[in-house]
C-alpha cells in the first residue's frame, strides 16, 4: 500500500500526511507540481520528528 498526494499545495496538510505515512509504514508519493518546496519549512514543521523517517518519493 502507497499513500499519493496528487499536487498538494497546502504544506502543512501534507506534513500531516507523511506523518501518518510514517507511523503506518507507509511511503509517501507526491505527485508534482506541489504548491510549496518540498523542503518548506513548514512541511517540516507540521511532520515534526517524523520527516527523517518517511520515504519521500
Amino acid at each position: 500500500m502507497r499513500i499519493a498526494l496528487f499536487e498538494p499545495d497546502i504544506p502543512q496538510n501534507a506534513g500531516n500526511i507523511f506523518r501518518l505515512g510514517a507511523c503506518l509504514g507507509i511511503p509517501v508519493d507526491i505527485i508534482e507540481p506541489a504548491g510549496f518546496v518540498i523542503d518548506d519549512k513548514r512541511l517540516k514543521r507540521a511532520s515534526m520528528d517524523y520527516y527523517d523517517y518517511q520515504k519521500i518519493l
